[in-house]
């Protein structure tokens, strides 16, 4: 692996500046716009310079540089071609299930509405009016039958269509021209919805992999949504999914999740795909609300997974963490200010999760506690990154690159190498990735 890596680092060198590379790049990779494909924006230098020392075997590699989450012209390159070219996570299929529910998000400087129509068809667009280019929806709702936008009372329908132009009479042949713009790709996955901003996207089961052969006992679909959290974090959006995917930190930052999920339990549960993946098995029942007893598990998993949680990152903005009873995620959009993200805490419950013994008061409070639990947990997440981003300020002045413990690092060198790939609209490199243990993976596989 180590010769192949020496093989290729010439061809990492040796790669044209971001003013030559910008070209090509843009020719095949561009978001869409009401005129059609626009370019992404060129890519600072600072990126073919220092991108080697990540993009290479773990033993070698450094992490990545701190230039690469507070340099204003990098950050705002790579959330457009981040976000502009791979599908992202934008909301829960339970937040849009029935006809009338209505979500904005914001991606950057891109918002988008989400809405579910008539026919409970989930669907994407700008939030961008045809008139004059006003925002429609400033914000989530529920039960709205037509979206209005406020500056001239332009209204559509929720399938996008322009329905009337008031007090003007619009012909019917011009209102069919002028519905809102969608957004090009829609997908769902494990319960998510996700999108894709390139004109003819790949299939999201293209990026995912084998995880879709991972959680297929998991009844993803028909989780019920118990809580929601919302957090502005002064922390760029990578450190938050770094953080979730380095369980290395568990005992110095969460001294009750260590009694529950500890450091040395975790395992790798890693297979291909734009994906981070490891497991914690077995779980430490500790008198907390996550424990066993406290609800039902999802019927249909085996043995060890019934006793293990497992935790995702779906490149690149959702962290999933898979309890046997319970699933909680986060989800993370970049903000127009660096080091500035917007991030949703959700938990849900597993069909059938609560005990038949149990009275739904009960239940219900078993619910609180373990939403009081997951957020604990991710308020001191965010002390930490925040602080961490913090550091990185000092960092960039002195040029120091954070360093590699393979045993307990190999997630965020992952996830940090499908960052840099990502910038040229080309998946994971493989042959850097180190060979994980596939221990938990076999025992499934056994039952």
């Amino acid at each position: 692996m180590l010769a192949a890596w020496a093989r290729n680092a010439g061809r990492l060198a040796k790669r044209p500046t971001a003013a030559a590379a910008a070209c090509p790049v843009t020719a095949s990779r561009s978001m869409s716009s009401a005129h059609g494909p626009r370019p992404l924006p060129a890519l600072p230098k600072l990126v073919e310079e220092l991108a080697p020392t990540t993009m290479a075997p773990i033993e070698l590699a450094k992490s990545m540089h701190p230039a690469f989450y507070i340099d204003t012209d990098y950050v705002h390159a790579e959330r457009e071609r981040i976000f502009g070219t791979q599908w992202f996570a934008a909301a829960h299929t339970s937040e849009l299930s029935d006809p009338g529910d209505v979500k904005v998000i914001d991606v950057g400087g891109t918002s988008i509405v989400l809405t579910c129509d008539k026919n409970r068809k989930i669907n994407a667009f700008y939030n961008v009016c045809r008139h004059r280019g006003a925002r429609v929806c400033s914000s989530s709702t529920k039960g709205c039958k037509q979206l209005v936008c406020p500056y001239h009372w332009w209204a559509y329908r929720l399938d996008g269509s322009l329905k009337s132009t008031p007090p003007a009479a619009t012909p019917k042949e011009r209102k069919d021209q002028l519905g809102l713009q969608r957004v090009p790709g829609v997908d769902t996955f494990a319960g998510m919805v996700f999108l894709n901003q390139m004109p003819n996207p790949p299939p999201l089961a293209d990026t995912l992999g084998d995880l879709p052969q991972k959680l297929m006992r998991y009844d993803l679909d028909h989780l019920e949504f118990s809580g929601v959290k919302d957090y502005e974090i002064k922390g760029d959006w990578k450190l938050i999914a770094e953080n979730f995917v380095d369980f290395y930190h568990i005992n110095a930052v969460h001294p009750e999740l260590a009694k529950f999920s500890r450091v040395d339990d975790h395992q790798p549960y890693q297979g291909n795909g734009q994906y981070v993946g490891f497991v914690t098995t077995p779980l430490t029942d500790s008198g907390g609300p996550g424990d066993s007893y406290n609800f039902n598990a999802f019927e249909r998993l085996h043995g060890v997974e019934a006793a293990a949680a497992l935790f995702f990152q779906i490149f690149p903005n959702v962290s999933v963490t898979i309890y046997p009873h319970s699933v909680y995620t986060l989800m993370t959009f970049p903000t127009q200010e660096p080091g500035k993200t917007r991030e949703r805490l959700s938990l849900l419950m597993a069909p059938g999760a609560k005990l038949q013994a149990d009275p739904m008061d009960l239940y219900k409070e078993k619910c609180g506690k373990l939403m009081d639990f997951v957020v604990n947990i991710n308020d001191e997440d965010v002390e930490a990154i925040e602080n961490l981003q913090v550091g990185l300020h000092n960092a960039r002045a002195r040029g120091l690159c954070g360093e590699f413990l393979p045993k307990y690092d190999w997630p965020v060198h992952r996830f940090q190498n499908m960052v840099l790939s990502g910038l040229h609209g080309e998946p994971l490199r493989q042959d850097i990735m180190p060979k994980l243990s596939s221990a938990f993976e076999q025992k499934v596989l056994s039952m």
